[in-house]
């Protein structure tokens, strides 16, 4: 059974990392990770030690099982059952995917876990001394609490530890000998508990000293109970431990280890999650060299911490030869970051411009940005990117959380472009709404090294649930252990494109099954058979009529007009009018205009209208409100195109295939969504040709590769659409083709209601337009 002792066998069959428990120590003994959900130690030596031991281990690096391999047996040994069970290797060989499925089943997390049990006493001691308006000294608690594992209060040398003496409670001592008895007699390990779990622990602790409300229980007594609080606090949107080891991971794998010394920077270092996980992956990778760690935030607790965690990992890993460079900033944008950073790994701040209340923060995006950014309102992330990519030596990495926008939406496109031109982009991940806790960002991440050569670019996409990333980040893991080139799996894929970036002036992430219809289907766009819709179409946004339900009226109201007052009103197509190529009309909107504009001039003209009588003139305050409106009685918006009664296609203004339909009569206004107006002259056939193409499933595919996604489905605007190939109604051998006869007639079918013909409409798509392997 040697594989079950060669520690790379783990790391290629089941994308674990493997990390020394105490690399200064050499042993055998690794604490075995994969993403949070299933880690345990794993002991390949053949030392005994007692199995409290084991238990105190496994406790303290927040996993529940030791697991130890010798000549015969492997022994799961799991503190939360109190027992270890043997199984022979013989029963295991066989069965090695089994085997590994049952140690994630017994990894489970309880609320005897040392993370919640340590917190649970910090909580209580807070409470006890009804501490809330200082964070700073809340910490600095916490500290003096996990220190109290190896010495006593009375015997702190506070200037190792770099913390200071503070003010504690009379009943302190109780407290510590609480923390020092552990549970059910394991004690905890302070070093496994600094080096391998302090990520999770102080990420927690500062939610908790942020959002501290004292609270006693029915009896008096101290409770535990956390109040949280749901507000934008970008310290809070902590990077998970497991995806800052992964950004790391890949990160340092960039890195020319032979170089003698390294200079490494987190401008928004919070408790230097980043930062640890750098000094223990280089440990692990017995580096020698000399290391420089710089590391910048605006929050005195994370400063303290980062101070506290980073002192201890330099005094008992490194010898002290570690220079640390930690400083508390205003803004790291105002900061001078240099030219000569071997390593730049961050989780930048995900704020949005209208969320930035300091005229200072803007003014450094503004500064830090100047030309690369094509709108007015960039995320404060995009400027901490561009600096980053400024700032890097000749060989330096970058390694980064962004919010998924910056790599798609066209106000960056100057911004891709620039970095595209210094950096050789190694791998870009899109990871979805499922990262940070307490937000709902959408979430992605960016490994690139200077300067610019040629290199294959590694696509890493998830499908945006929960526990997806996880897998993911396992599966890469697993690829640069292995000859593996791709993987394909329903919740994510990894790949290598032939190309990137795959769709046209955005770095948008897609899977490998998008990519391969992407690649099969650019042979028919560059003969001439695919075009685009934009080619096809100029898209128009719908009417703004300035009052909600004001200017609408329904059908039975509108029959009851007298016939002279049914020409000011049109039927109006919302988003509830559209059903799968069907146009249903609830509602008619007054509309008084011809191809020549407004039709109603005059006040007394408008006299005449009953419906103007009885409606608008009632609302005439609000209605004069508006801006830029030629009369009162005008729509804010009427869009002069549909002055003139055309036959259109018609969206939604979010959505997917299900969201377009025809108005054969010509005679509708859209109000919310968009109308696609021809730019050469349309038959009749030829809109049921298009009805048929954006009601299918294979345009459901192409808006995900084009189109920007949204909760309704995505976004069908001009911008985002316009470059999705489409068959080309302007050649002769598409006109002509049997194809073209099916989609029409198919198209018609839409329009009368039969949705089951979509399935037919993709064949045809399929075998005629959209050919794939």
């Amino acid at each position: 059974m040697g594989k079950l002792l060669n520690i790379d066998y783990w790391k290629k069959e089941f994308g674990l990392l493997p990390m020394h428990l105490n690399p200064i120590l050499n042993e055998e003994k690794y604490l075995m990770l994969n993403g949070g959900n299933g880690d345990f130690c794993l002991q390949t030596s053949q030392e005994k030690e007692d199995l409290e031991k084991y238990f105190e281990d496994s406790w303290s690096t927040n996993t529940k099982n030791y697991i130890v391999i010798n000549d015969d047996n492997v022994i799961i040994n799991n503190w939360f059952e109190k027992k270890s069970e043997i199984i022979p290797k013989k029963r295991i060989e066989p069965n090695i995917e089994k085997f590994y499925k049952y140690i994630t089943s017994k990894s489970f997390k309880t609320q005897d876990d040392i993370i919640p049990f340590i917190l649970n006493i910090f909580k209580k001691l807070r409470n006890v001394t009804f501490e809330k308006e200082n964070p700073v000294e809340a910490i600095n608690t916490l500290f003096l609490l996990l220190i109290s594992i190896e010495e006593r209060k009375t015997n702190i040398d506070f200037k190792k530890w770099g913390v200071h003496d503070s003010k504690l409670p009379s009943n302190f001592e109780y407290f510590s000998e609480i923390i020092n008895n552990g549970i059910n007699s394991i004690s905890p390990n302070l070093d496994l508990l600094l080096r391998h779990t302090s990520g999770t622990l102080f990420q927690e602790a500062h939610r908790e000293v942020i959002y501290f409300n004292p609270q006693r229980d029915l009896f008096g007594g101290v409770s535990s109970e956390l109040i949280t609080k749901k507000q934008a606090y970008s310290s809070i949107h902590y990077t998970p431990q497991y995806l800052a080891r992964s950004i790391v991971e890949n990160s340092i794998g960039n890195l020319d280890l032979n170089k003698k010394n390294l200079k490494i920077l987190d401008p928004s270092c919070g408790s230097s999650e980043f930062l640890i996980e750098v000094l223990k992956q280089l440990k692990n990778l017995n580096y020698k060299g000399k290391i420089i760690v710089k590391g910048w935030d605006s929050s005195q607790t994370a400063i303290n911490t980062s101070n506290f965690l980073l002192k201890y990992e330099n005094r008992t890993q490194w010898n002290n030869k570690l220079e640390i460079q930690i400083k508390l900033i205003e803004d790291s944008l105002l900061e001078e970051w240099g030219t000569d950073n071997d390593l730049i790994v961050m989780n930048p701040p995900f704020v949005s411009w209208e969320l930035l209340k300091n005229k200072i923060n803007k003014e450094a995006i503004r500064d830090t940005l100047k030309e690369v950014f094509n709108g007015g309102r960039p995320n404060q992330a995009s400027a901490f990117f561009y600096k980053a990519s400024e700032s890097l030596s000749e060989g330096g990495v970058l390694g980064c959380v962004l919010p998924s926008s910056i790599f798609s939406y066209n106000s960056y496109n100057k911004l891709r472009n620039v970095i595209e031109e210094k950096l050789s982009i190694n791998i870009i991940a899109k990871l979805g709404n499922f990262v940070f806790e307490d937000a709902l960002t959408d979430v992605s991440f960016f490994i690139g090294k200077k300067p610019k050569s040629p290199n294959s670019v590694k696509v890493v996409w998830t499908k945006n649930e929960k526990g997806n990333v996880q897998e993911a980040l396992r599966n890469l893991r697993k690829i640069n252990s292995t000859s593996q080139q791709a993987v394909q799996q329903k919740n994510f894929s990894i790949y290598t494109p032939s190309y990137f970036p795959v769709v046209k002036n955005s770095w948008r992430i897609i899977s490998l099954e998008e990519n391969d219809f992407i690649r099969d289907i650019e042979r028919f766009a560059i003969a001439g058979n695919l075009t685009t819709i934009g080619e096809i179409f100029n898209i128009k946004q719908g009417a703004l009529l300035g009052v909600k339900n004001i200017f609408k009226i329904s059908i039975d109201e509108y029959e009851a007009l007298k016939k002279d007052e049914k020409k000011h009103f049109r039927p109006v197509i919302t988003n509830s009018s559209i059903k799968t190529g069907k146009l249903i009309i609830f509602e008619y909107v007054w509309y008084p205009y011809d191809k020549n504009g407004l039709t109603i001039n005059s006040e007394e003209e408008l006299a005449s209208i009953s419906f103007a009588e009885n409606v608008l003139k009632k609302n005439r305050a609000l209605l004069e409100k508006r801006n830029g409106i030629s009369k009162w009685w005008s729509l804010t918006r009427p869009r002069t195109w549909q002055y003139v009664q055309k036959k259109r296609l018609y969206s939604t203004r979010f959505g997917n295939s299900n969201s377009f339909a025809f108005d054969i009569n010509g005679d509708c206004i859209i109000e919310e969504g968009n109308a696609f107006l021809p730019k050469k002259e349309l038959s009749n056939n030829d809109y049921y040709f298009y009805l048929s193409c954006f009601t299918s499933k294979t345009f459901d595919l192409l808006l995900s590769i084009y189109s920007k996604p949204i909760m309704s489905g995505f976004d069908l605007g001009r911008i985002q659409i316009k470059d999705i190939p489409v068959p080309n109604i302007k050649l002769k051998n598409t006109k002509e083709s049997e194809a073209y006869l099916k989609l029409v007639e198919l198209g018609k079918e839409l329009t009368e209601g039969n949705t089951f013909v979509k399935e037919v409409i993709d064949d045809v798509l399929v075998n005629y337009f959209y050919p794939r392997k």
